[in-house]
């Protein structure tokens, strides 16, 4: 059974169509994501070093070793054949294929780019060898059968030299499009159909957006294929073998616990690994040396507590000003379904984002805290927290617009028993507050004990975003029920990546199955059809 979620090129909404008068028209494409979870395609593309055997630093997260880790070892054995058969390495702006073997798509076409110093531009001849790359590539897959379903011939292009061969991302996808464009121009009876531009990070995707969008505009025989105003299109269609079963086990549920961790606010968009999350909010705090939400945790080099209080704030105000979540929405609207002791959320998120989409508090816990509660950093006695919404409120007019520092001294939080310093209450550190929790963990061990360990209502764990960060607060918890439910309590994990794995023995038995992909669109395939 498949675990992984597999997007359908041919279902994405092009952005640019190049008519042809004598065959089929070309569809440009743009889709962010994992290259490898793209199915119904006659190859993808690697950006490979000049030995095209793989790159061989396991810590890289480059496509290099994303692609031959989903291939399997037999990639790297093939590689080494065509690369002895060939007897040089490859160039920038040549390209050799190989089969795709365990990936979805048929083959994988390796091309290398340009290497440039960073912070260096490119040479003419740099971009000629980067657009080389790409009617490389095209010339390839035009020798490869199309794709068995539908008789399509689509290839995923992924964006060449733009990572540690640092060619400046906006450039790249100008040379990129603009070759692209123009070898199907000139191949007027080509078999390739679709193109697909891949990228992963948000400010790749805005650049691409950008670039196709002038297609149709600078170019004579393109016309535009965005949707009308008003219009929305239909979303891309996945699948995963594990999706039907999960369905099933949801479906003759008596009784569910969602468990959700960072990963649920990250298919959200509230990302803490992201670097352009956090420049497009905290810009103020880029000085400091911080790019991500989650390297915050456990900062300790504030220069002042105006300093400090103004990243808090501003931090707990984006939270607050979060936009309303179709996931959310759609997991609450089903958790109607169920009564009140059949129902419950626990989630290590702070942000309150089940509260804030509607959740009834009575069906919620919070073991790590919230971000709604300030605390006494010392924890000098169990009442030393306060709410933390007047205290935002009052505080913004008082943060600089371009700094971001709390300018007003008197704004700055402190304990009204000790006066001591004041912190989120989050489990950050031994001196967390568990008092203002309390309730929910008592409403967490009644569920526990009266629903899931009762052995009369079978019960289904829905597992979204729990890594192994704190795998003991959600993860190993879980399994410990499964392990404990005699046969009545099951497991769906969903999460990205190898995280996504369940105990072999519980797989086995048929009490846990994984979905690895987009937590947002799995939700969406489980449950957007039976929201109350």
């Amino acid at each position: 059974m498949s675990r992984r979620v597999l997007t359908q090129a041919g279902s994405l909404q092009p952005t640019a169509v190049l008519k042809r008068d004598n065959s089929t028209d070309v569809r440009l494409s743009l889709w962010q994501g994992d290259i490898t979870t793209l199915t119904g395609l006659t190859a993808i593309t690697n950006a490979a070093n000049g030995q095209g055997l793989g790159c061989f630093q396991p810590p890289h997260r480059c496509i290099d070793n994303i692609i031959h880790s989903w291939a399997g070892p037999r990639l790297r054995h093939e590689c080494n054949e065509v690369m002895r058969s060939r007897g040089r390495e490859i160039e920038p702006g040549e390209a050799i294929v190989t089969r795709g073997h365990c990936l979805a798509a048929g083959h994988v076409v390796h091309t290398v780019g340009p290497q440039l110093r960073r912070g260096e531009g490119p040479t003419a001849l740099q971009r000629g060898q980067l657009a080389r790359c790409y009617a490389s590539v095209l010339d390839a897959v035009e020798g490869l059968p199309a794709a068995p379903d539908g008789g399509r011939k689509a290839v995923a292009l992924c964006g060449v030299s733009t990572g540690l061969f640092a060619f400046p991302a906006r450039e790249a996808a100008q040379v990129a499009v603009r070759a692209v464009a123009g070898w199907l121009e000139e191949h007027e009876g080509a078999s390739v159909t679709d193109v697909v531009f891949d990228t992963f990070t948000d400010g790749d995707t805005a650049i691409y957006e950008g670039v196709l969008a002038r297609v149709p505009q600078e170019r004579a025989g393109w016309s535009s294929a965005g949707p009308d105003a008003g219009y929305h299109p239909p979303r891309p269609l996945i699948q995963c073998g594990s999706l039907e079963a999960a369905r099933t086990w949801l479906d003759s549920a008596d009784a569910v616990l969602i468990s959700a961790g960072a990963g649920l606010s990250a298919s959200d968009g509230l990302d803490y690994t992201s670097p352009a999350l956090f420049a497009r909010h905290f810009p103020g705090f880029l000085r400091y040396g911080l790019r991500t939400l989650y390297g915050v945790f456990g900062f300790a080099e504030w220069p002042t507590e105006q300093v400090r209080w103004g990243y808090f704030f501003t931090h707990l105000a984006m939270v607050r000003a979060w936009p309303a979540s179709h996931v959310y929405h759609t997991l609450i609207s089903w958790l109607g379904r169920f009564d009140k002791g059949s129902a419950h959320v626990r989630t290590s998120n702070a942000d309150g984002l089940f509260l804030a989409n509607g959740l009834d508090a009575d069906r919620l816990s919070l073991p790590q805290g919230a971000y709604a509660v300030l605390q006494c950093l010392a924890n000098c006695r169990p009442d030393a927290t306060v709410p933390s919404a007047p205290l935002v409120e009052a505080a913004l007019s008082a943060l600089d617009p371009v700094s971001q520092v709390l300018t007003d001294p008197g704004k700055v939080p402190v304990c009204q028993f000790c006066g001591g310093r004041m912190n989120i209450c989050v489990r950050a550190g031994s001196w967390f507050n568990e008092v203002p929790f309390q309730d929910g963990e008592r409403r967490w061990k009644q569920f526990r004990r009266d629903t899931v360990l009762s052995g009369e209502k079978t019960t289904v764990i829905l597992e979204l975003g729990a890594g192994m960060s704190t795998p003991g607060v959600l993860r190993w918890p879980n399994e410990d029920l499964v392990n404990r439910g005699r046969g009545r309590v099951k497991l769906i994990r969903v999460g990205l990546g190898p995280e996504t794995a369940v105990p072999w023995g519980l797989d086995e038995a048929g009490l846990a199955i994984s979905i690895d992909g987009d937590i947002s669109a799995v939700v969406r395939e489980l449950l957007g059809n039976k929201e109350t």
